[in-house]
């Protein structure tokens, strides 16, 4: 039996369009549940945010030495370094390997996107070549326009159509900005400081994961991995508490969270996002993986992958993944 659902028409456009800017960059963002591995493990009650996080044996060794437990998650809720990494790719010319597929109710193809992007930097401006272009099914409409909100979001934030010169300015979450702009700061918020609150409606508070009120959903641990068994990594994981996991979905927003820190350089080099909501006016479930490299003395982009779906009320739910790959940084 399908539930009521009484809004505006003003309402619907509004929500739309801030959760389609939201999840086609989560981020989300990224997938399964942080598991210790099988050593000693001690437990922290740091109570700034009301949690208890679980330490392993390498991080309690490593926090009786150099590593200041409290220093770390004070870190974790305030780099800026993730977000320093995709202003980065304004800055360099790159080629990138795009593919953007939609999928039906069944999972199966209906269109589907590839394309090789080359951006050229000169110093003060960007401009982006298309090459290689491959078009599956019924990914544009005839004047090809964008026929998914999904695909237009995602040339909206990667592709550049002419000259473009942009600031190398770190943006203010704290700024006083009014109308739309209010509104994309707030989802860069969420984005680039996963864990704080964002000012988007009937979800905004369910995103404080540290805060007191939303701290009883979730466990928190800091472990030591290997990322991809090349770098040595801090790994601080947030995942939904297994009670709360099958009943009161409407609780939280993010369910799982990964940011992979660089032991040497404490810079986050990876982080993987599980996002997901049922409510009256929307339904969305997203998960992302996004990877960072070292191109000389800049870290930037390596590989971002979404897969998620979304239902709003007037609009066709929308099933897809995209992939892209950067290199040849210069």
């Amino acid at each position: 039996m399908k539930i009521e659902r009484k809004f505006s028409l003003s309402k619907i456009i509004y929500h739309y369009l801030l959760l389609r800017f939201a999840l086609i960059f989560l981020v989300v963002v990224l997938v399964n549940t942080v598991t210790l591995s099988q050593r000693d493990t001690s437990v922290y009650n740091f109570g700034d945010f009301g949690g208890i996080i679980l330490l392993d044996s390498v991080v309690v060794s490593a926090s009786r030495n150099t590593l200041d437990i409290q220093d770390f998650i004070d870190m974790v809720r305030n780099d800026q370094s993730f977000y320093k990494a995709f202003n980065n790719i304004r800055h360099l010319s790159y080629l990138a390997d795009n593919q953007i597929e939609m999928f039906s109710k069944k999972h199966k193809t209906k269109a589907k996107y590839i394309i090789q992007t080359k951006q050229y930097f000169d110093g003060k401006c960007r401009n982006m070549k298309f090459i290689n272009e491959s078009v599956k099914g019924n990914f544009f409409k005839k004047n090809r326009k964008h026929r998914y909100y999904t695909a237009k979001m995602y040339d909206r934030i990667f592709f550049t159509h002419g000259k473009v010169c942009n600031s190398e300015k770190i943006p203010d979450f704290n700024q006083n900005l009014k109308g739309m702009e209010k509104h994309i700061q707030e989802l860069k918020k969420l984005i680039f400081s996963p864990g704080e609150k964002a000012n988007i409606p009937l979800i905004g508070k369910k995103t404080a994961i540290f805060s007191k009120e939303m701290s009883k959903y979730y466990d928190y641990s800091i472990t030591s991995k290997k990322y991809k068994d090349a770098h040595d990594c801090y790994v601080f994981g947030v995942s939904v508490k297994p009670e709360f996991q099958k009943n009161k979905k409407g609780k939280t927003v993010i369910k799982t969270l990964e940011t992979y820190f660089e032991k040497s350089t404490f810079q986050v080099i990876a982080r993987n996002y599980s996002l997901a909501y049922s409510g009256s006016l929307f339904d969305f479930d997203v998960n992302m993986e996004i990877e960072l490299k070292k191109i000389d003395d800049y870290y930037v982009p390596d590989f971002i992958r979404y897969d998620g779906w979304w239902d709003i009320p007037t609009k066709k739910p929308e099933i897809s993944v995209f992939t892209a790959r950067f290199y040849e940084y210069h």
